[in-house]
């Protein structure tokens, strides 16, 4: 289905996709400037923690609060506006870069609109992920996997010690799917059987701390925030054994994945195709005629979207929590979404080589790749 919708509509130029993210990033820089106008106070409930860290609070000391407000801080005020801004614009350009038809600039439409959202009017926590995400897209389309590899663990761990040590676990997971997704049928088998076993041999408290922070968030959601929490959800049953574990992770599967089933209006609905587009861009494989590609920098990126949402259900407290934190590695899903799109039309016939943007491999010359490429 996602191919059909990539390849729907006619071919862009790179002359109007340029257009259409130079459009889109003044937009986005006019609206900036007067973001605290029409955002909802909740988009900046991060940022205000920061900002009074900033100011000489220590109500969040030690906290990753505290040493993102210790990053910002170093800025200034003019410094950490431009930054998230570059952030920002770059993001847009890369994001709109990978829509080739009408059909993909939709779906990157969709994948952009949260992240800009939550994560690129403020500067918070998740803006810094972003960056990260750009870095990796960069380094992958110039310097290929291995370099992509290295890259991505300095970053990954990077960040779990100065601020979200759970990056540590996303990095974990992620190598599992990275070898999980290049495994063989009984590979995988194996691999399925020995997660499986691992779970069940851990003691009872790490189920506890695996899962516990979902319940503690949603207490200060529902007792200590003024947002509220009305997507907000506790864990099924206290996480205290191996089956408690797996009815609540497949309880919050379903409630952060088709909310629809729980909170049926609009925004459960927009939500739904945001978190459906990202997981069909990481589901498809790659076929052995396009290694060499870019397709293992894919693989790599959609790992670590892999990651991130498996820990995301570990201990996210409401939908909007969930979104924010996936949108911030949207990027990851731009790359294999148009590698899926040209992947429909390299399958018939003989095996054509087309070039993800930016791969330094020379593409076969087809009717389809002629057109000059949108960097």
């Amino acid at each position: 289905m996602f191919r059909k919708v990539l390849n729907t509509g006619p071919r862009f130029s790179n002359g109007v996709v340029r257009l259409i993210s130079g459009f889109a990033i003044l937009l986005y820089m006019t609206m900036y400037w007067k973001a605290s106008i029409f955002l909802p106070e909740f988009v900046f409930r991060d940022s205000d923690k920061i900002q009074s860290q900033i100011g000489g609070s220590s109500t969040y000391q030690d906290t990753s609060f505290d040493a993102v407000a210790k990053f910002y801080s170093s800025l200034g005020s003019v410094g950490t506006n431009l930054f998230v801004v570059s952030v920002g614009a770059l993001f847009i350009w890369l994001m709109f870069g990978y829509s080739k038809r009408l059909g993909g600039l939709l779906l990157n439409t969709v994948l952009i609109a949260p992240c800009v959202f939550f994560n690129l009017f403020v500067a918070s926590k998740d803006t810094i992920v972003v960056l990260m995400s750009i870095v990796l897209i960069l380094i992958g389309r110039r310097w290929g996997v291995r370099n992509l590899m290295v890259a991505a663990v300095a970053l990954y761990v990077g960040y779990a010690l100065t601020v979200r040590i759970y990056f540590a676990l996303i990095l974990a997971i992620a190598v599992g799917a990275w070898v999980f997704r290049r495994a063989s049928l009984r590979l995988k088998t194996v691999l399925i059987l020995a997660v499986l076993v691992g779970l069940y041999m851990l003691p009872d408290i790490a189920y506890y701390v695996l899962l516990h922070p979902r319940d503690m968030a949603v207490d200060y959601l529902v007792a200590g925030s003024p947002y509220g929490a009305r997507t907000g959800f506790y864990n099924l049953f206290a996480p205290d054994s191996f089956a408690a574990f797996c009815a609540d992770y497949l309880y919050a599967i379903l409630k952060l994945n088709v909310p629809v089933l729980f909170y049926p209006g609009p925004k459960e609905f927009l939500m739904l195709v945001f978190v459906w587009i990202a997981v069909g861009s990481v589901c498809g494989r790659t076929s052995d005629h396009l290694e060499g590609t870019g397709m293992g920098a894919i693989d790599v990126l959609a790992s670590l979207v892999i990651g991130h949402m498996a820990v995301s259900m570990l201990f996210e407290p409401d939908l909007g929590s969930y979104i924010r934190h996936l949108s911030s590695v949207a990027l990851f899903c731009a790359w294999p979404l148009n590698s899926l799109g040209r992947r429909s039309g390299s399958l018939c016939g003989s095996a054509l080589i087309h070039r993800a943007p930016g791969s330094s491999e020379a593409p076969m010359r087809t009717p389809e790749t002629r057109a000059p490429r949108h960097a």
